[in-house]
C-alpha cells in the first residue's frame, strides 16, 4: 500500500478534479503490475495496473489508496475491469467520498465474489488527497493561504520592498503549490505592486486559473494578468457594477471570465459568495497568494483550510504586516490550529497548519 501511495504522488498537479491514485497488483508474493493515474482522461490507476499485469492479474490482490470507482466518466468503471480480470482481493485505504461511489464500489466487488478490505494506511491516504476529501465533505473548494514573511511577521519593508524575502527553494515551493491547485487568488494590491504572472515556472505542471479579487479594477498600465491571457484563464471577481463598467473598456474585452459577487454588510466583496462561485465553476482547490488585505479577509471569514507561512531568517522591525486586524480582542479569538508542523526549506522555515473550525 505504501508503494501505491508513492505511485499516486507522481500524479500531483495533473489529476484534478480527479484524486491521486496508485495501484499495485500482487500475485503469489510478486508485484505483477503497478501504475498511477497520470492525468484527467487517462486510464485510472487500477485499469493501468491490470493492463500491465495481463493474465497474471487473475487471482491477484490489488492494493489501491482509494475505493475503486463504479461509474462511467471519461473511462469505464474500475470495478468492472477488476471483476473481468479475475482479481481475487482488493485492499483499499479509504472510501471514495464522491456520491457516485461512496461505498458502492466496494459493494459491487463483494457481490461479484471479490474479497474486499479497507482502512490500510487510511491516515496517509486522507493526507495525500486532502483537497479532494475536503471538497466533498464541505461542498466547497479547499483554501490554502500562503505567505512569505520575516521572523517578525513583515511581508515588506516600509517602502514596500519585498523581493525576495524567501529563498530560492521556497520560491520553488510556491510554484509547486500553484501547480497543485485549480486557481490562484490575489487582490488588486498585489497586482499593482508586483504585476504577477501567477504561472508555473520553476517546476513542471499545469498553469492554474488566475483570479483577481477586487472592487476597484484599477489595473496598472502594464498588467500580465490582462495582457498575457492567451489561455483564457484570468478571472475577474468583482461586483456587478464594476463588471458592467470594466467589460466595456478595451482591456476588459481581453477574453476575461467575470464573476459577479454580492457585497457584505461592510460593503466589501462577500468571500462566501466568492467561494460558492468557485465551487460552481468546478474548482476543488484555491491558493490565496494575495497580500495583507486579502489574507486578512480570508482569515476573518474563517475560510482558510490550510495556512502555509514561509519564514525567512530576517527581522525588519517596521514594515508591512503579513496579517491585519482579524478582530481578535482576546487570545481566545486568535486563529488556532488543530494540527501543524514545521519543515526546512533552504535557509527558510515553513509552517504548515490547519486552522480549527469555529462552526
Amino acid at each position: 500500500m505504501l508503494c501505491a501511495l508513492n505511485l499516486a504522488e507522481k500524479g500531483r498537479g495533473w489529476t484534478s478534479p480527479n484524486p491521486m491514485v496508485g495501484a499495485v497488483l500482487v500475485n503469489k508474493g510478486e508485484i505483477v503490475g503497478e501504475a498511477y493515474h497520470r492525468c484527467v482522461g487517462k486510464n485510472h490507476a487500477e485499469r493501468a495496473a491490470i493492463k500491465k499485469a495481463g493474465p497474471k492479474a487473475k487471482g491477484a490482490t490489488l492494493f489501491v489508496n482509494l475505493e475503486p470507482c463504479c461509474h462511467i466518466g471519461r473511462t469505464g468503471p474500475c470495478t468492472e475491469a477488476i471483476i473481468k480480470a479475475g482479481i481475487g482481493k482488493v485492499v483499499f485505504s479509504v472510501r471514495d467520498p464522491d456520491p457516485r461511489v461512496n461505498g458502492k464500489g466496494a459493494r459491487i466487488l463483494k457481490k461479484a465474489g471479490v474479497t474486499v478490505e479497507s482502512g490500510l494506511l487510511k491516515k496517509q491516504a486522507l493526507q495525500l488527497n486532502e483537497s479532494y476529501f475536503s471538497y466533498h465533505k464541505n461542498k466547497r473548494p479547499f483554501v490554502i493561504l500562503k505567505m512569505a514573511q520575516t521572523l517578525d511577521g513583515r511581508i515588506a519593508t516600509v517602502t514596500g520592498d519585498s523581493k525576495w524575502i524567501s529563498g530560492p527553494q521556497s520560491r520553488k515551493l510556491a510554484h509547486r503549490l500553484r501547480a497543485e491547485v485549480d486557481a490562484v487568488v490575489v487582490g488588486m494590491g498585489t497586482v499593482r505592486k508586483d504585476n504577477p504572472a501567477l504561472t508555473v515556472r520553476l517546476v513542471k505542471g499545469n498553469n492554474p486559473y488566475r483570479i483577481v479579487l477586487s472592487q476597484s479594477l484599477n489595473f496598472p498600465r502594464r498588467c500580465r494578468l490582462l495582457d498575457s491571457n492567451s489561455d483564457y484563464k484570468t478571472i475577474i471577481a468583482t461586483n456587478g457594477a464594476a463588471i458592467e463598467r470594466f467589460s466595456r473598456t478595451k482591456r476588459g474585452r481581453h477574453s476575461l471570465i467575470y464573476w459577479s459577487l454580492r457585497t457584505d454588510s461592510d460593503g466589501r466583496l462577500d468571500l462566501h459568495d466568492f467561494i460558492t462561485k468557485a465551487g460552481e465553476f468546478g474548482f476543488h482547490s484555491l491558493l490565496v497568494e494575495g497580500g495583507s488585505t486579502t489574507a486578512t479577509s480570508f482569515l476573518k471569514a474563517g475560510l482558510v483550510d490550510k495556512y502555509i507561512i514561509i519564514m525567512a531568517p530576517l527581522v525588519l522591525g517596521s514594515g508591512i504586516s503579513a496579517v491585519g486586524d482579524i478582530r481578535a480582542r482576546k487570545l481566545a479569538d486568535a486563529v488556532s490550529f488543530d494540527r501543524y508542523f514545521f519543515q526546512a526549506s533552504g535557509t527558510d522555515n515553513v509552517f504548515v497548519g490547519y486552522p480549527k473550525r469555529t462552526e
